[in-house]
């Protein structure tokens, strides 16, 4: 149906003449009937010409089911004016069920033919508004950085150089001392050893505390950035500053409460087996033992992956839909249920390929970090340790970090749209230019 038809302003027919399908209701001027003879009183008045009032409305268009019997004028043009713009699309959980057409279910489609078609869906931005397959996942996640280079890798840039400088001191202060200390061939200083030690472990914890708040805060800079890439928008590193530091003290404090859910599945699993598994040993037979603590070690790390995908989405929900803490995690496992498998799949995939990626840049510093110590002596051992250390760092963030938030943002993008139409709403803002 044409744009005329929609406002309610089609015309089937030509301008100025009833509708082929409708009587004609105007009034028409015949002769009398003559009777029967001359009658030289009598005067014939032929029919009259119609005469339409312009103010009347024109005739209704036909239905839309039937079909004209003469080919239809063309539309008339659209009203110029400004495009009537919408209220921005909303990352919220939607307040009722939604309206109009549903999320597509993979069902066959009017006008897509062939096994396994998908329907054609806009693309404003890196990935299509509709139901995402692996390819355009993994596809939108390379496409976003690709799209704002600078926004993008500038912030993974920062995050990872701060870190990797972190790492450099620590090792460069403390490790060089341990290192000397520990391949030293004189008689050992047990009392500057272990203090080499503490200060190596204190310093790498403090680096690893500083390094996971500054990651955090990267990667809801870059859900923020990946949010506005799907829309085709581009944001600055310090519009994603500003749009997520309000919400980084919640995303510090769920990425702490799922990492401890986590740990406690797993550790407290681990204990169970381990105290079960020698406790059957000791009393009934070791071979049983150690079969049933081997069981509930498995066991215990099968539930601490379970817990770990089912609230994977919590960060992003954190800082898209201004949720807390614990009702980001719980919309989270809702959001998971139903797909546990596949989003296991997608994540675990990402992950292997960040890590091959990671070490093939970071493959020619090791390399370096190996012959160094032939050409300078020993002695700079702990130097070449310190900078190869912290420049693997540098690469590995740098090139995991987008990857792996571009990949977890598209996940509960598409978890959305399969369990919410969020794709219906973002065409809509798309469309509207919001």
């Amino acid at each position: 149906m044409s744009d005329a038809d929609d406002t309610g302003r089609g015309d089937w027919s030509a301008p100025g003449a009833p509708d082929a399908d409708q009587q004609d209701t105007t009034w028409v001027e015949h002769a009398p009937t003559a009777p029967v003879g001359p009658d030289p009183e009598t005067v014939v008045l032929g029919a009259q010409p119609t005469v339409v009032d312009a103010t009347l409305p024109p005739p209704p268009p036909p239905p839309a089911w039937s079909s004209p019997a003469s080919p239809a004028p063309a539309a008339p043009a659209p009203p110029v004016g400004p495009r009537p713009v919408g209220p921005p699309p909303s990352w919220g959980p939607p307040s009722g069920p939604p309206t109009g057409v549903q999320p597509w279910s993979g069902a066959a489609l009017p006008g897509v033919a062939g096994w396994g078609a998908v329907p054609v869906a806009p693309k404003p931005g890196v990935v299509p508004l509709r139901p995402l397959g692996l390819g355009e996942i993994l596809d939108g996640a390379i496409s976003y950085i690709r799209r704002d280079p600078r926004t993008v890798l500038g912030i993974a840039a920062v995050i990872s150089l701060i870190t990797a400088a972190l790492q450099f001191v620590a090792l460069l202060v403390f490790g060089t001392g341990f290192l000397n200390l520990s391949t030293s061939t004189g008689p050992l200083d047990e009392t500057a050893l272990v203090s080499s030690l503490t200060g190596l472990v204190s310093a790498i914890a403090v680096t690893t505390v500083i390094s996971f708040v500054l990651q955090i805060t990267a990667t809801g800079m870059l859900t923020v950035a990946m949010s506005r890439a799907v829309l085709g928008r581009r944001v600055t590193a310090s519009e994603a500053w500003a749009l997520t530091r309000p919400r980084l003290l919640a995303l510090v404090g769920v990425t702490l409460l799922v990492g401890l859910t986590v740990s406690l599945a797993f550790l407290g699993g681990l204990a169970v087996a381990i105290g079960l598994g020698a406790l059957v040993a000791t009393s009934v037979d070791p071979a049983a033992g150690f079969l049933l603590g081997f069981a509930l070690g498995a066991a215990a790390i099968v539930l601490s992956i379970w817990l770990a995908i089912r609230l994977l989405l919590a960060p992003v929900i954190v800082v898209l839909e201004k949720a807390g803490v614990v009702q980001s995690m719980r919309r989270s496992t809702r959001l998971v249920t139903g797909a546990w498998w596949r989003t296991f799949g997608i994540y675990t995939l990402t992950v292997f390929l960040s890590y091959l990626l990671s070490q093939a840049l970071s493959f020619p510093a090791a390399i370096i970090a190996g012959l160094l110590p032939f050409a300078t002596g020993p002695d700079s051992a702990g130097i070449v340790l310190a900078v190869t250390s912290s420049l693997s760092s540098l690469i590995a963030g740098m090139i995991t970090l987008p990857f792996l938030a571009g990949v977890t943002s598209l996940l509960y993008i598409d978890r959305r749209i399969r369990r919410e139409a969020l794709d219906l709403e973002l065409q809509r803002a798309s469309a509207a230019g919001v």
